[in-house]
Formats: structure tokens, sequence, C-alpha cells
């Protein structure tokens, strides 16, 4: 079962890309190179390419980035349908996206052929965590002390150096504490590592309930356009996509669930 419930760096992707124009009005981005964003999850049964223009800086303004739609794609010799302006989506049937498996992506753009290929990783195994909860005091929103901190483990299987990355997705909005906005606290992504295992406090959980971690398993390219976003360097923009920016790779994640319990009032 695909365990992959939202992946991200798609905001983001779409800013960095884009400041590019602005950042390098000399010349050396080609502006009318599209942007492709698209992440194959191990376990699902489509494949969703969306597609945007670069975003140019014109010195009077800006000419803002917007969907491409219109175009003919191919993954692996079958052509997605385009659901939505600039959205194309392959459904595999009765077929899955499974490790090891590589898919090529390419297309007509402006004269020019853009392409991309990418191999899902394997997926994640062994997924562990040790403790499975952990109590806060009654009538607070936090583990205020460092009585109060827990250590939880996650461990998993990782027989051959791959990338991961962690992320903690809160329970329901309204278990949200209400200060700083709420929202803020429902979801957290760590920055990619190589490794077994990760260890966070219970700090990191603000609220009741169950919170969701998943796993997720990226390739090189995924792990190269993040630190490129993070970094303040637009002259050298990252993407493994030819004639085009962007990311077009596969991801395979595994979940587990942490419960921070309330203690009651003696």
């Amino acid at each position: 079962m695909n365990t992959v419930k939202s992946f991200v760096l798609r905001t983001s992707l779409l800013l960095f890309c884009c400041s590019c124009g602005e950042s390098l009005m000399d010349g050396a981005v080609d502006t009318a190179m599209p942007i492709v964003e698209s992440y194959l999850s191990e376990g699902a049964d489509a494949i969703t390419v969306k597609l945007y223009s670069m975003e140019v800086y014109l010195r009077e303004g800006y000419e803002f980035s917007k969907p491409v739609g219109g175009l003919s794609l191919e993954i692996n010799g079958r052509k997605p349908t385009e659901t939505d302006a600039g959205t194309y989506v392959l459904r595999l049937g009765a077929d899955t996206i499974r490790g090891g498996q590589r898919y090529d992506l390419s297309f007509e753009y402006q004269g020019k052929t853009v392409s991309a290929s990418t191999t899902v990783p394997p997926p994640v195994t062994g997924l562990r965590i040790e403790p499975e909860s952990a109590t806060r005091a009654a009538g607070s929103w936090f583990f205020d002390t460092s009585a109060d901190t827990v250590e939880i483990r996650l461990a998993w299987d990782d027989p051959d150096a791959g990338y991961y990355q962690i992320y903690i997705e809160s329970p329901a909005a309204e278990d949200m504490p209400p200060m700083g906005g709420g929202s803020q606290f429902r979801r957290r992504m760590m920055q990619p590592f190589q490794g077994n295992g990760y260890t966070v406090t219970s700090r990191e959980f603000r609220s009741t309930g169950y919170y969701s971690i998943y796993v997720y398993r990226v390739n090189s390219d995924y792990v190269d356009l993040y630190e490129r976003i993070g970094s303040t360097d637009r002259a050298n923009p990252s993407s493994a996509v030819r004639n085009a920016f962007g990311i077009f790779t596969a991801i395979s994640a595994a979940s587990v669930k942490f419960q921070v319990i309330e203690a009651k009032d003696e």
C-alpha cells in the first residue's frame, strides 16, 4: 500500500526556479525553459507531472509563472492525460510503481526535447519507533521541563546507504495550540540525510493525539535540489531535467504512529 500522503518541495521548488529569472537577468538562465515537477511514489498507481513557465523579471514588472498546458508528454512509451491546466496524469491501471523500476519522461517544448529519468528507490523496510507514546502534564501545551522530555528513536533497514527524510504530521488542526497561528505546528520536515535512524524529542510534539511520522527514501537529485533551495545561491540552479528546470524523481516511504497522552489529574 502506498504510504506517501504528502510530499513537498512544491512551493519552494516553484519559487526557487522562478527566482532564477530575476537573479540572472544577464541571460545565463534560459527563461524559455519550463519548470517540471514530478514525484513518483513507490506503491502508487498513477504518475503526475506538473509543468510551469518560468517567471521573468522585466525591470518594469514580473511575468508570472503559470501552468503550461497543451503538450504531449510520454512516460515509458505511454501518454499521460492533461487533467487540469499544466497537470498531466498517467494512470497505471492494475500496475503500481515498484522499487527498482526506471521511468523516462520526454516531451517537446519550444523546439527542444525535454527529458528526464528516475529509478524508484527500494521500499523503506523494518521501520520501528521506541517508545510509541509519551505522557505530558495535564493542561500543558508543551513538555515543559527536561524531566518531561522523552527521546523518540526511529530506526529502519538501510542495506545500501540511502538518503532519507523525516516528515512529522500532527493531529487535526483543531487540536493545535492557538499560539503562533497554530497551523505552523501541524507539519515538520527534516533535512535529508544518510543513516538508519533518527532521534527526535517529545518537544517536537505540541498537542495530544496521534502523529504520523513518515520516513521517505529519496534520490540524490532530490537532495541536491533541497540543499540548493536552502542556500542563497540562485546563480547555479540544480536540475536533473534536460532542457528544463525542476525535478522528476521517485520516492518510497513507510510510516509509524506516535501518541501524545495527557496525564489525568490526580
